[in-house]
């Protein structure tokens, strides 16, 4: 799939029209990244948001468990992309400087999309009205993550509340 064909089908630029599209792609960096490299490290500053256009990403985040005075830390894989599922991640980078939530690393040799927060904000500054509507659908899209991150919390609090109680 084309650059352009991805954009177009990425949930965040999905509402925008053709010149739109053509300002986001003069915004975009194509990068490769090999088999098991890392794109993004939790806790590490963010600048960047990516889209798949071929391979796959692991999403992950490190646990941190104690048993007695040891502490172990290991990596737990929370999503995993590929390039039909048509799917931003890091956008959060857009929006604040802040710390990396999870980390993303190549699970196949891929190509994804870069955005870097710079040439976004100078997009959405020149042209408000696409602005509006990338902002709009990221809102979107993050209230939907915290939605499901919420229901995630239940469950395991319920599970960890049954097991304890056992």
């Amino acid at each position: 799939m084309s650059p352009e064909e991805v954009i177009k089908k990425t949930f965040i630029f999905e509402n925008l029209d053709e010149q739109e599209v053509a300002a986001i792609l003069k915004i975009t960096k194509e990068k490769r990244f090999s088999k098991g490299e890392i794109i993004m490290q939790e806790g590490h500053e963010g600048d960047t948001m990516y889209i798949v256009v071929n391979g796959s990403v692991e999403v992950s985040k490190t646990l941190t468990m104690k048993v007695g005075e040891e502490r172990t830390e290991r990596e737990k894989i929370l999503r995993r992309f590929q390039a039909e599922d048509n799917v931003v991640f890091g956008e959060m980078a857009m929006i604040d400087r802040g710390n990396r939530s999870a980390s993303a690393a190549s699970s196949t040799d891929c190509t994804l999309l870069e955005i870097k927060r710079a040439d976004f904000l100078d997009l959405i500054e020149k042209r408000p009205q696409t602005g509006v509507k990338i902002l709009r659908r990221i809102a979107e899209l993050l209230a939907s993550r915290v939605r499901q991150s919420s229901q995630d919390v239940i469950r395991l609090t319920t599970a960890l509340s049954i097991a304890l109680s056992s």
